[in-house]
């Protein structure tokens, strides 16, 4: 039977709930700073906060976007249908296999 693949952005990218200790430098104009620390304060979050609120969701978005791959009904059936077919026989696939391994020691 197929299997429903599943991709979940934690495993994928090794996120985790620790304490967060990876850091990234912004520089910005002092004025568009004081912007953001006021909506921050308005927010009652801090800046750092404030911006992975806005930014965060974002990125997530894009990735998933751009590392999902979406098929028809038609197309996701005839992939499970391939998926579920025996393998195909390759005789000299199975041949080279047998040979002795290049990498091992003669």
């Amino acid at each position: 039977m197929c299997v429903d693949i599943v991709c979940r952005l934690c495993s994928v990218f090794g996120m985790s709930t620790a304490t967060a200790s990876a850091r990234i430098d912004l520089r910005l104009a002092p004025h568009k700073k004081s912007v953001v620390a006021r909506a921050a304060e308005l927010a009652g979050v801090n800046i750092t906060q404030f911006i992975m609120d806005r930014v965060f969701p974002d990125a997530e978005r894009i990735v998933l976007e751009n590392n999902r791959i979406q098929l028809s009904d038609r197309d996701w059936a005839k992939f499970c249908a391939r998926l579920d077919a025996p393998p195909e026989k390759l005789p000299e696939l199975r041949a080279l296999l047998q040979e002795p391994s290049l990498f091992k020691k003669a």
